[in-house]
């Protein structure tokens, strides 16, 4: 009735609309844990000892220990809380799942305690881990590395809150044979992506405008200075 090709495209939407939804799910509750903590630590812990929390005794003191636990967890925990976002690429093969603990309580005190660019790295390393641990249990024909490229595309599609992203990654990552449309290899992943992007969307709205003045007229110059800007792009 189908073609082999949709087929296994609709196979593979199930799994990527439950990869997209968690990996979602996964960002939302951590960003509102380390949210409350942040508050906890910013706000009411030195309001209630007499503190200014803007003072520079606590912004040092508290960076500085919260650095130091960080380090701590990352010391002792097993698995030592994950691969370093230093030298390491946003996304790769599954960890262990043991490290998985430390790995999230690292990222909710750095978050909370001010230390911590962003989430990216760890929530992208724990959405993988979870999706091959838990989806190679309930879809054993699922290879590790279709997991890892179903749960970072939803996590890309969950932090950008579109899919857009993830569509211009996947395109140019993803390898395949001239036998498989670039449509086919990147079905499962843009559903993943898109189911990500509308669960985080229920919740909040991110975005990443800059709050530049409206362009009313047009000059001259602005054309030899777009050209040079896009050049340099380029």
């Amino acid at each position: 009735m189908f073609h082999p090709r949709a087929r296994t495209m609709l196979l593979l939407s199930l799994p990527a609309l439950i990869i997209g939804v968690a990996s979602s799910l996964v960002l939302i509750a951590s960003m509102k844990v380390a949210s409350v903590f942040q508050q906890f630590l910013w706000q009411r812990l030195p309001a209630s000892i007499g503190i200014a929390y803007d003072s520079p005794f606590w912004i040092v003191g508290m960076l500085t220990l919260t650095g130091i636990v960080v380090g701590l967890i990352i010391r002792y925990s097993p698995g030592h809380a994950g691969p370093d976002p230093a030298i390491e690429p946003l996304i790769s093969m599954p960890v262990s799942p043991s490290a998985l603990p430390g790995l999230l309580l690292a990222l909710i005190i750095g978050l909370a305690g001010g230390v911590s660019l962003g989430p990216e790295h760890p929530i992208m390393t724990i959405n993988i881990a979870l999706a091959a641990a838990f989806g190679s249990r309930l879809f054993p024909r699922i290879t590790a590395l279709d997991w890892t490229i179903l749960a970072s595309a939803g996590t890309i599609g969950a932090l950008f809150g579109t899919p857009v992203a993830a569509a211009l990654i996947f395109s140019q990552t993803l390898s395949g044979s001239n036998d498989i449309p670039m449509w086919d290899r990147l079905f499962a992943p843009l559903m993943a992506a898109a189911a990500g992007s509308l669960t985080t969307s229920l919740f909040f709205h991110p975005h990443f405008s800059l709050p530049i003045a409206h362009y009313t007229q047009m000059r001259l110059v602005e054309i030899a200075s777009g050209a040079i800007v896009a050049a340099i792009a380029v």
